[in-house]
């Protein structure tokens, strides 16, 4: 099965940011996409926080989590933020 990927808006590479400052520079980014608009994240860990945070925050039906690469030294995720349901 082939996963949809898209053109990413912002691409966000947070492996040179010390890692107290990881989570809140990401969130900082999510949080100033519009709807429709997509992140690429790419880090040296497993980004699962990223997503169970946004769980957490936003709900299952607000974002869209997509590995592109999983590891074991780089990990690449597109995230979509969506557009809200009326």
């Amino acid at each position: 099965m082939k996963t949809r990927t898209a053109t990413p808006d912002l691409v966000l590479d947070v492996r040179p940011v010390p890692p107290r400052a990881r989570l809140e520079t990401i969130m900082g980014a999510y949080r100033q996409l519009a709807p429709g608009e997509v992140l690429e994240l790419v880090v040296d860990h497993e980004p699962s926080c990223m997503y169970y945070t946004l769980l957490a925050e936003q709900g299952a039906e607000a974002f869209r989590f997509t590995y592109l690469e999983r590891g074991p030294e780089v990990w690449r995720v597109q995230v979509e933020k969506r557009e809200a349901e009326s």
